[in-house]
Order: C-alpha cells, then sequence, then structure tokens
C-alpha cells in the first residue's frame, strides 16, 4: 500500500524549479478540529508528496511516513497530517515554549509570496503549541516575534499508542489545525486575494543527534527559513 501511495504522489505537480505544488481544494462541508482525522472531507483531498530530507537529492529518504493534506472555506485553512512514528513522545507543555526540542510537526505560511513575512506554528505529541511571526528570513537580518499569536487557531493531537512509553510499539500520531484566515490579514489585505501562497511543513525528529529535518519542500541546506525554496499552495474552488 505504501509503494502504491508513494507512486501517486509522484504524480504531483511541481514548479518549474521543481519545488511542490498542492492544489487546496474547497472543504464540502464542516471539519470538526479533534486530531482524529475522521472527517469525510479528508478522505476526498489528495496527499501532499511525501517529505523528504531538508537537504534534497542525495539524502536518505525519511524513516518514517508523513500523509498532510489541506482544504479551505471562505473562513479558514485547514491542515491535517499523520505522523508514522513507532515510539511517540513528548515533554513540552508549555505554550510557545521551543517545541522542536521534542518530535514535531511544523507549518510556515508566505501568503503574500515576497518572502518577506511569514508565519510559523508548531506542535508537539503533546498539542503543545509554539506559534509566531518572521518580519523577514534570518539570513536577511529577521527577527522572531514570539508575543504573536494565530488569532484563532484551533488545533487538535491524537496519538495512536501510548505517548512516552517506549516498551511498545505505537502507530503514530495525528494533527488537525485549522487557522482563521482574518488573522493573517497584513495592513487590512484579504490573504486570499493572493490565490497561490508559498508554504513549508517539516517534521523534527530525534532519532540521534543531530536531529532529523524532514520536510515537504526541501531548501538545499538544514535552514527551512528559505521562502524561495518553499512550495506552493494553490486555493482551488
Amino acid at each position: 500500500m505504501r509503494k502504491v501511495l508513494l507512486f501517486l504522489l509522484a504524480l504531483l505537480p511541481l514548479t518549474a524549479a521543481g519545488q511542490p505544488v498542492y492544489d487546496c481544494h474547497r472543504a464540502g462541508g464542516k471539519i470538526k478540529i479533534d486530531g482524529k482525522v475522521t472527517d469525510k472531507e479528508w478522505a476526498g483531498a489528495v496527499p501532499c508528496t511525501d517529505f523528504r530530507d531538508i537537504r534534497g537529492e542525495g539524502w536518505a529518504a525519511p524513516k518514517y511516513l508523513t500523509t498532510m493534506r489541506m482544504l479551505w472555506d471562505d473562513d479558514n485553512l485547514y491542515i491535517s497530517a499523520v505522523l508514522e512514528e513507532p515510539d511517540v513522545k513528548a515533554k513540552i507543555t508549555d505554550r510557545d515554549d521551543i517545541v522542536y526540542r521534542d518530535n514535531d510537526f511544523e507549518v510556515f505560511l508566505n501568503p503574500y509570496c515576497d518572502s518577506k513575512l511569514y508565519y510559523e506554528f508548531e506542535t508537539n505529541a503533546l498539542g503543545t503549541v509554539m506559534d509566531l511571526l518572521m518580519d523577514k528570513p534570518y539570513s536577511q537580518g529577521g527577527t522572531y516575534i514570539m508575543t504573536w499569536d494565530f488569532p484563532g487557531l484551533k488545533t487538535a493531537v491524537k496519538v495512536q499508542g501510548t505517548l512516552n512509553k517506549s516498551s511498545d510499539i505505537d502507530k503514530g500520531w495525528s494533527v488537525e489545525i485549522m487557522i482563521p484566515f482574518k488573522g493573517l490579514s497584513r495592513g487590512g489585505e484579504d490573504p486570499l486575494k493572493n490565490k497561490e501562497w508559498k508554504a513549508n511543513f517539516s517534521r523534527v525528529e530525534w532519532l540521534t543527534k543531530p536531529e532529523e529535518n524532514w520536510v515537504w519542500s526541501p531548501t538545499g541546506v538544514v535552514d527551512i527559513h528559505i521562502p524561495d525554496k518553499w512550495g506552493t499552495i494553490r486555493f482551488v474552488d
């Protein structure tokens, strides 16, 4: 089944520069944010291409599969991810603590495609959230604004197994995220006026030290803060 899924994902479009493109379709009904990813709307959403090593070609494929989907409606962007993981662990519990010290799932959104102002979201298997605003990438002297939070954000996590118990084998964990569009407005602009957004998604996985970085759109180096190397979300009505 995994081979069939990987073959189908390989048929999804890429940009001219080889970065992935995802056609994000309108949700057919209301999505319950409970972390279970069982709403019928998700079943009709095509999974994104599987994650790859952040360094790109020539590096080993991630050890565990990530199945991510997106949908939208007039008010919100919805993201779901199912993360294969045989030993689900998480320790960080405080909002806006450094979540990537645990295994985590991360979202990066640049709705205005200017490779400057963009938004970051992270969560671990406990559902602990770290979110922030970047005024521009670190390489350009950017600063993170940790006091910023996604307005109206809803998120939930569900563990398929037993958290923090290494003596058994888990299936993994799943996450659902609802991000209201109005919270991403810049100077009163409607972010949906752009039907294409730059975006990236990541897993930090502590198999060894240093950590593994598995992403949707590889940047070529161990640095995800390169919006020019991110993929594209296309909002399809």
